[in-house]
């Protein structure tokens, strides 16, 4: 099994080709920056899901997408209490236990524990 190692080599590339874009900006306007906007880099795995379960940006930028996601309250890092600052983190599943109301997770009369009929 290969490690993930975040596809550093399509991060660096957009990098590149921003300062190739910032180079040719700055000949024109020597203040001019070139910065990897949100959602310009698509790692392989992101590429891969068709759900969007997995999102990737800069944090430090309170407009990104991933900034939005880590500010719901169903977000979480493993091991979070013992201080272990984790890079990647997780949204929280929400499922109804309570059958009497119905799941709304899965199929109208199925179970959330075995998806067996009720």
């Amino acid at each position: 099994m290969d490690k993930c190692t975040y596809c550093v080599q399509r991060i660096n590339a957009a990098r590149i080709q921003a300062e190739v874009e910032e180079v040719r900006l700055q000949q024109s306007d020597p203040n001019a920056k070139r910065v990897i906007e949100d959602g310009e880099v698509l790692t392989a795995c992101q590429q891969a899901c068709p759900t969007q379960a997995l999102v990737f940006g800069n944090i430090n930028d309170p407009n990104s997408r991933v900034t939005k996601i880590k500010a719901q309250p169903r977000n979480y890092g493993l091991l979070t209490d013992i201080n272990t600052r984790p890079r990647t983190t997780y949204i929280a599943s929400v499922v109804n236990p309570n059958m009497e109301i119905g799941d709304r997770t899965l199929a109208p009369g199925k179970s959330h524990i075995t998806g067996a009929e009720s």
